[in-house]
């Protein structure tokens, strides 16, 4: 039951403040919110188990910087590090955050050598690879979150576009988390209709557009970070998942292991099914000859970045 699970959340930032507190509002039994910033982790947490008393909630909810505070957990959330600012692609922030998740990771193979492992941080498809190497986990314990997050953007572009309601709507995003993405038209449907049937190729586009850009744009907005709501709500739909023994189908951000000719180490964004026994496999579903070569430039861009990474590793 998932109130008898825990779960940790490395990092107590505007996103890992906000997947605590729908943690609570989904009554997890202990909920363990840690930041280098422990005082920031120890205000949010109080803040949140108190909002317990009046929604009906009874999780316990701890905040601190020690990273004792996962031990046990079933599920920890890695959201630390720095963020993007107007100007930095997610790119850019691979050498710092990638010493950040490997050091989380050392402590989560110590402590809760057991959990399922889910990496926010950006690059996420990139830091997840990062971590899967660095915990020593079987790859169907370490995924990341992208593809649920960017579906959900799409989903909203296409109801408002084509003037429905969202709950209607069913959108699937593969390839990397950002720029590299890849909408595939023909899985986008409105209550079972193909979307492509209703929409426009001026207006598909004007979708794909406003969700390529969609983090950029929330980003311009806020000016000192990026989105946090949306991406709470999409990590606790794959928690949901990851504690449910019937496997939902959900674009999520995992190594590839071959499938769609990929390089077999990168972690990229697939349709999976994921279950409590993690990811059980990754679906090859059909793709256009155009999606699958963008699906293989995205993982190229993933592959070289991350082996750029690991070459200033070895000679630093």
């Amino acid at each position: 039951m998932a109130n008898e699970i825990k779960v940790a959340v490395f990092g107590a930032g505007g996103t890992g403040g906000a997947i605590a507190e729908l943690l609570l509002y989904n009554n997890f039994g202990e909920i363990a919110l840690i930041d280098v910033n422990g005082a920031l982790a120890e205000g949010k947490a109080l803040d949140i188990v108190q909002a317990g008393v009046l929604t009906g909630c009874d999780s316990r909810v701890q905040g601190g910087s020690d990273p004792a505070l996962c031990a046990g957990a079933q599920i920890v959330v890695i959201t630390a590090g720095i963020g993007r600012r107007p100007g930095i692609a997610r790119e850019e922030l691979l050498a710092t955050n990638a010493q950040i998740v490997g050091d989380i990771c050392e402590v989560i193979k110590r402590l809760a050598p057991n959990a399922f492992v889910i990496v926010l941080t950006n690059p996420a498809d990139i830091l997840a690879r990062v971590a899967w190497e660095k915990s020593g986990f079987a790859a169907n314990k370490v995924v990341a979150q992208g593809g649920i997050l960017d579906s959900a953007r799409l989903a909203t572009w296409i109801a408002a576009l084509c003037d429905v309601s969202q709950r209607d709507v069913r959108a699937m995003i593969l390839g990397g988390h950002g720029d590299h993405m890849l909408p595939v038209r023909q899985f986008a449907s409105i209550h079972g209709i193909p979307a492509s049937l209703l929409m426009t190729d001026e207006l598909w586009q004007t979708a794909v557009e406003r969700t390529r850009h969609g983090g950029g744009e929330i980003l311009s907005k806020f000016h000192t970070h990026g989105a946090a709501i949306t991406p709470a709500h999409a990590v606790v739909a794959m928690i949901q998942a990851l504690l449910s023994p019937i496997p939902q189908l959900l674009p999520v951000s995992v190594r590839s292991a071959g499938a769609y000719g990929l390089p077999e180490d990168v972690f990229i964004g697939l349709p999976v099914k994921l279950s409590h026994k993690g990811v059980e496999n990754v679906l090859e579903l059909p793709l256009e000859a155009d999606e699958l070569a963008q699906l293989h430039r995205s993982a190229a861009i993933l592959d070289q970045a991350f082996q750029a990474w690991r070459t200033c590793q070895s000679s630093s």
